[in-house]
C-alpha cells in the first residue's frame, strides 16, 4: 500500500468519525442574523436578554394577555414540555414578550403566567422597544381593537450557550418538539 493510499484512508476514517449534523423537527435557523440579541425588562423591571439563562433551552414566544387562543395554547404546551422533560424540566426556561405593553400591566401579566408555571418569565418593555424587539424577530403583531391583537405565533428556542438555533411552528406536535429540546440540552 502506497503511502498516499494510506493518507486517503485515515482521512476517510476520520471523517466519518465525526459528530453528525442534528436533525430537527422545527425549522433550523442556525446561523441566522436576526433574533441574535434582545434585551426587555421583566416584570420586575430588571433587564433579561439571551444571556440570562446560561446553561438552559430559551423557549421566546410573543403574545399578549387578553390572547383568547394562541397563547394559553402555546402556554398549556410548555406546561407538557417541562413534564415530558422530567428530570431536565428546569434546563428549558419559557420566556414570553407582550406585544400589548400598553394594556398588559405587570401584576397580571404575573399572574397569568404563573398560572401556567411560576418560572415563566414575562418580558415587558416600552412600546418601542417591543416593536423594535418584535421587527429584529420578524414578528408580525397588529391591534385590531381593544382586545384584538393579530400577531406571529412562532417559539424560537435558544440554545444553552444563547444562539438562537429553532424556529417551531405553534401547531409542531409536542413529541417533535419535546425532540428538538432534548438534542439542544445536549
Amino acid at each position: 500500500m502506497t503511502l498516499r493510499t494510506l493518507l486517503l484512508a485515515a482521512a476517510l476514517v476520520l471523517t466519518s468519525c465525526g459528530d453528525k449534523p442534528a436533525i430537527f423537527n422545527s425549522m433550523d435557523v442556525t446561523g441566522a442574523t436576526w433574533a441574535q440579541h434582545y434585551e426587555l425588562p421583566n416584570l420586575q423591571g430588571q433587564p433579561v436578554s439571551e444571556r440570562s439563562f446560561p446553561g438552559k433551552v430559551t423557549a421566546v414566544f410573543f403574545g399578549f394577555l387578553y390572547c383568547p387562543d394562541a397563547c394559553p395554547t402555546h402556554l398549556t404546551k410548555m406546561v407538557e414540555l417541562k413534564k415530558r422533560l422530567g428530570k431536565d424540566a428546569d434546563r428549558l426556561q419559557v420566556v414570553f414578550i407582550t406585544v400589548d405593553p400598553e394594556s398588559d400591566q405587570p401584576e397580571e401579566l404575573a399572574a397569568f403566567l404563573s398560572s401556567f408555571d411560576p418560572s415563566f418569565v414575562g418580558l415587558r418593555g416600552t412600546p418601542d422597544q417591543v416593536a423594535a424587539t418584535a421587527k429584529d424577530f420578524r414578528v408580525f403583531f397588529k391591534k385590531n381593537g381593544p382586545s384584538s391583537i393579530d400577531h406571529t405565533t412562532f417559539t424560537y428556542l435558544y440554545d444553552p450557550q444563547g444562539r438562537l438555533r429553532l424556529v417551531a411552528p405553534q401547531d409542531l406536535a409536542i413529541e417533535k418538539l419535546e425532540s428538538d429540546v432534548r438534542v439542544l440540552l445536549k
